[in-house]
């Protein structure tokens, strides 16, 4: 079901419980506009109140581009003044960090080019799924930009801080073998079966015990220094040993069935 009031750059709709937010710019490969921004990070707050969904997938229009960046047609208005540059660096900054605090698992499915901020977009999710043509880049050295510090931080924690030099330094495209080989993908799937090896994969994810899943993301991502996280996140285990879904599990293992999960 598509939002209307999100139409063109930015469309967004659920399918199975899970969250499709598309990037809709398919003349300019994908690349996101300041207005596209703000549309991204308007469809995370509506699938933030929705508490059947069990993950968020953002992938680009068409095969060829996940995204190629940022729309470069705005850098005179929008890239080029301080007050300009101030606006779309905090709602590209503010969208970014939505996408990664989301709750549930995300997904960026990327088929074709995924260069510089789409790039950064796809690092925000916590898993990358690629096809065997895609390539990626920073090209930020290129064209005198000064990409920003999460962004950067993002990268260096995903490949570790020799790598995402060598990514900046170079502004290098690599192929998605590459991108695997250094972390920044989980997996490639053929060009071929690209969409149905990706539903198998988002179907696995969408079966499985939501709190568990939650709790999960929640430890991993969690700073083991934060004595406040770390309590959270014992609470949350309670949580899931206190659940219905729990019972259900257990359950569904002495009776050699699959689980039906509710997230509650």
């Amino acid at each position: 079901m598509s939002n209307k009031d999100i139409e063109g750059d930015i469309n967004f709709y659920i399918e199975d419980n899970i969250g499709y937010v598309l990037l809709d710019n398919p003349k300019r490969l994908n690349a996101i506009s300041l207005e596209m921004w703000k549309k991204i990070g308007h469809a995370l707050d509506i699938f933030s109140e929705n508490k059947n969904l069990r993950c968020l997938v953002i992938r680009g229009k068409g095969n060829k581009s996940f995204s190629a960046g940022a729309d470069i047609s705005e850098f005179n208005d929008n890239r080029s003044r301080e007050k300009a540059v101030l606006e779309y660096d905090n709602v590209s900054k503010s969208t970014l960090d939505k996408i990664q605090n989301y709750t549930k698992p995300t997904i960026a499915v990327i088929d074709g080019y995924c260069i510089g901020g789409g790039l950064a977009t796809a690092l925000s999710c916590d898993i990358r799924l690629a096809s065997e043509k895609s390539t990626f880049a920073i090209p930020a050295a290129k064209l005198g930009l000064a990409y920003d510090y999460l962004g950067i931080k993002r990268l260096r924690d995903i490949i570790g801080p020799a790598r995402a030099k060598y990514i900046f330094f170079t502004a290098r495209q690599f192929s998605s073998r590459e991108a695997l080989q250094i972390g920044i993908i989980e997996e490639i799937f053929n060009n071929g079966d690209f969409d149905s090896d990706i539903i198998k994969v988002l179907n696995s994810i969408n079966n499985n015990a939501p709190l568990t899943l939650a709790s999960a993301k929640l430890a991993i991502d969690s700073d083991p220094f934060d004595t406040d996280m770390i309590k959270k996140c014992r609470e949350f285990e309670s949580i899931c040993f206190s659940s219905k879904d729990y019972e259900e599990g257990r359950l569904a293992f002495s009776e050699k069935r699959k689980p039906i999960f509710k997230g509650r």
